[in-house]
């Protein structure tokens, strides 16, 4: 079950940054370890699914996800993970940047990260908002708005990678 923990923070962390070319300056710390607290832990063999409730943190080197609720289904024969799902004030953050959304669900085989609800990446003053953010692991990001519109705020960078602006 380790294992495939840390395959699922490995997976996430290149999903976070709202722009493709921060993925680079990722280092993916493949002998660090993955590191999960909550109020309570239940796992059933027989559903192929772990479920951590209350104040969850997940970390794994520089990346931290929280949420209210963290789901993990596993694929039939236990060895490999089908999605995860984490539920309620969802937070993640990284080296690139950190988002937030009511929702968070990642796809490893389809190699992509949903926020859903109020979903939100920032990075550095740069903004992304939505009802929904889908990113796969290409840098292909896609942006819904059904209730609200879509948002973006873009600070042109100065010499050296500074934001202009205050």
């Amino acid at each position: 079950m380790k294992k495939l923990l840390i395959l699922f923070l490995l997976f996430l962390a290149p999903y976070v940054g709202v722009y493709a070319q921060q993925r680079e300056k990722v280092e993916v710390k493949r002998g660090l370890p993955v590191v999960i607290e909550a109020q309570k832990l239940t796992y059933d063999d027989n559903k192929k699914l772990a479920v951590y409730v209350g104040n969850v943190i997940a970390q794994h080197g520089k990346t931290l996800l929280k949420g209210d609720k963290l789901v993990i289904y596993f694929t039939k024969t236990g060895k490999e993970i089908k999605k995860i799902v984490a539920i309620g004030n969802v937070y993640i953050k990284d080296e690139r940047g950190e988002g937030w959304c009511r929702q968070l669900i990642y796809y490893p085989a389809q190699e992509k990260v949903v926020l859903i609800g109020d979903a939100k990446l920032r990075q550095g003053k740069n903004v992304l908002t939505g009802d929904k953010i889908i990113a796969y692991r290409s840098g292909r990001v896609e942006v819904i708005g059904n209730r609200t519109r879509v948002k973006t705020v873009i600070f042109p960078e100065e010499e050296g990678g500074k934001s202009k602006r205050p």
